[in-house]
């Protein structure tokens, strides 16, 4: 029974694309294929995660958390189509999320168990992505619109760092932006997503908020380290892509 009412969900999408058909949004092709690529992907991940949630060995979940880095470097990519971006997403986006992970083990907040490390592991990964993408088109864009005044100051005898501290400044920001933005509704406007989870689960509302606390102040380190190595690692390319 309970499988046929999330099946009976679906007629939520099918209003979407009566709606978007109604709009002339022409997008109701990718919105049917996304919805069920969403369908087979979540089903597959509930499967794997049959398995992984039983792995007992740190190292065993690190690897996993890695795995996961390694696709997001890749979807990093798809994005952005700089080669050298590969390499420096997957570094950001790994070192960001092991960092994460190892201070609030090392605090106590988290336990070294597939159930808490895994989930946790993949919001951050996932977060970094998002962040650094962001971070990173908008640093091409400023790039772009300051390149005179960049080689101008490099010219004066300016570092290339130093000529770009606006354009990191300002990309750091906007990569901030929907974080702060979800803090300040946070309670407010909404229920967030890990804490409706567990509310939907049964769990007592004072832990399942004082977790998505934690996972809401985790996010925006992550998003801001991630971000800042993004950059760092490749401005040089950012200034020479600018150039073409």
């Amino acid at each position: 029974m309970e499988d046929k009412v999330y099946i009976l969900s679906y007629l939520l999408i099918i209003l979407s694309l009566i709606l978007a058909r109604f709009q002339n949004l022409g997008n109701g092709r990718e919105i049917f294929f996304s919805s069920v690529r969403t369908v087979i992907q979540l089903i597959a991940l509930g499967y794997l995660l049959r398995y992984l949630l039983r792995i007992e060995s740190l190292s065993g979940i690190f690897l996993v958390i890695l795995f996961m880095s390694v696709v997001s470097s890749f979807i990093a990519y798809e994005r952005i189509r700089l080669r050298t971006v590969l390499l420096t997403s997957f570094v950001s986006i790994t070192v960001t999320a092991f960092l994460s992970i190892i201070l609030l083990l090392l605090a106590g907040i988290l336990k070294p168990s597939a159930h808490q490390l895994i989930p946790f592991g993949g919001l951050i990964v996932g977060n970094t992505l998002n962040s650094i993408s962001l971070a990173f088109d908008r640093f091409l864009g400023e790039v772009r619109g300051r390149y005179e005044e960049i080689e101008a100051k490099v010219a004066l005898g300016e570092t290339l760092r130093g000529a770009m501290d606006e354009a990191f400044r300002d990309s750091l920001r906007t990569s901030l932006i929907p974080k702060i933005n979800f803090m300040k509704a946070a309670g407010l406007v909404h229920i967030p997503g890990v804490a409706v989870g567990m509310l939907m689960a049964g769990a007592d509302p004072m832990h399942a908020i004082f977790l998505q606390i934690v996972i809401l102040y985790a996010l925006v380190f992550a998003g801001l380290v991630g971000s800042i190595l993004m950059l760092y690692l490749n401005y040089r390319s950012a200034f020479a892509l600018s150039t073409s």
